[in-house]
C-alpha cells in the first residue's frame, strides 16, 4: 500500500503486567521485557513508516523507566512518544482503579482522528503485514487478533465466559485492537465494564479484560458494526508459527503469549535479524530458529520442534 501507516497511531502499554510490578522482577527479566517491547515497536515502525507511535507506562518511577528504556537495544528508527499514564493527563473512565491489563485501556482512545491500533508488547511483525493493510484499505471499523481456541471458555473470556452473547462463539484475542479514524465506541465498552468486579478473582485483573473486548465486539455486531479478524495462520502464536511457515504461509506477526516470551528472548539474534534485515528470507529464518533453539531450555525447544513434521515436505527446513 502507498504511504503505509499514514494517519495511523500504534500504541503499546508497559508497567503493571497482570499482578506483577516491574520492581518485583530481576534486572535481567526487566531487560528482556524492555527488549521485547522495543523489538515489537521497531518491527511495526519498519512496516508502517508513516505512522505515529506511542508507549504508555503505568509503573513506578517513570524517570528511571524512561532512561532505562532508551538504553536497552534495539535502537528505534522513528520517533516514539512515551507518556506516564499515572498522571493528571489521563482520567480513569472506570468505576475501579485500573489494575493489571486494564491499564491498556487508559485511555480507551488516545487520538480519535487516527486509525488507532493497540498492540501487545509481545507481538512482533516479521514480514509485510498484508492482512493489516487490508483492514486499513477497507471500511470495517474494528480490527481484532484471532484467538487460538475455537469456542469461548473461562480461559479466553474470564468472568464474561458465560454471557449469552459469548456462549458458543469463537473468541478473539485482544493483543491487537484497531479502531478506525473518526469512530468512537468508548461508551459501549465503558458500559460493559460496569459489571466488572475488580480484585475479586485473578481473572478479574487479567483475562476478564479480554472477555470485555469480546463482549464489546459482539454487542457492536448486533448493531451492524463490523470487525475484521486478522488471519490466524499468518498472525500466529509462537507455539504454531513454524508449523504454518513450513506449510508455505508467510508469517506476518508472531504472538509470544505468557511464558512463550522466553522462546523469543532466547533467540534474540535471530528475531532481531528478521525484523531488521529485509533480505533475510523466511526459509533461512526458520532454519536458524531451529538450529539456534538447541541452546534453549528443553520445554522451549520442544515447543518449536514439535511443530515440524519429519517428512519429505518439511525436511528442507531442517538443513543446517
Amino acid at each position: 500500500m502507498g504511504n503505509p501507516g499514514k494517519n495511523c497511531l500504534f500504541r503499546w502499554t508497559l508497567g503493571l503486567q497482570d499482578t506483577v510490578q516491574l520492581k518485583d522482577v530481576t534486572i535481567e527479566q526487566l531487560s528482556d521485557m524492555l527488549w521485547l517491547a522495543k523489538l515489537s515497536i521497531l518491527s511495526f515502525q519498519r512496516h508502517f513508516p508513516y505512522a505515529e507511535f506511542l508507549l504508555l507506562y503505568n509503573g513506578q518511577d517513570f524517570a528511571r523507566f524512561y532512561d532505562m528504556f532508551w538504553l536497552i537495544p534495539p535502537k528505534l528508527e522513528l520517533p516514539l512518544i512515551v507518556l506516564n499514564q499515572d498522571s493528571d493527563r489521563f482520567v480513569n473512565p472506570y468505576h475501579f482503579p485500573p489494575r493489571g491489563v486494564w491499564w491498556k485501556w487508559v485511555p480507551f482512545r488516545y487520538n480519535k482522528s487516527k486509525h488507532e491500533i493497540a498492540v501487545d508488547t509481545d507481538i512482533i511483525c516479521l514480514s509485510q503485514p498484508d492482512s493489516w493493510f487490508h483492514w486499513l484499505e477497507h471500511k470495517d471499523p474494528i480490527l481484532i487478533a484471532p484467538e487460538r481456541y475455537e469456542k469461548v471458555l473461562v480461559n479466553t473470556c474470564g468472568d464474561f465466559y458465560n454471557h449469552p452473547l459469548l456462549v458458543g462463539k469463537t473468541p478473539y484475542n485482544c493483543g491487537v485492537v484497531g479502531q478506525r479514524a473518526n469512530t468512537d465506541y468508548s461508551n459501549e465498552f465503558f458500559n460493559i465494564t460496569q459489571s466488572v468486579k475488580i480484585g475479586t478473582s485473578h481473572n478479574s485483573m487479567f483475562i476478564t479484560e479480554q472477555g470485555a473486548i469480546n463482549l464489546w465486539l459482539r454487542s457492536l455486531e448486533l448493531q451492524g458494526i463490523k470487525h475484521q479478524v486478522l488471519d490466524f495462520q499468518s498472525n500466529a502464536w509462537v507455539r504454531d508459527f513454524l508449523y504454518f511457515a513450513t506449510k508455505g504461509v508467510m508469517i506476518e506477526t508472531v504472538h509470544a503469549v505468557t511464558w512463550y516470551k522466553r522462546v523469543i528472548s532466547g533467540l534474540k539474534v535471530v528475531f532481531e535479524r528478521k525484523v531488521k534485515d529485509d533480505q533475510y528470507s523466511q526459509i533461512q529464518f526458520v532454519q536458524d530458529v531451529l538450529r539456534e533453539s538447541k541452546q534453549l531450555d528443553p520445554v522451549a525447544r520442544h515447543t518449536l520442534f514439535k511443530q515440524i513434521k519429519q517428512d519429505s515436505m518439511h525436511r528442507d527446513f531442517l538443513v543446517n
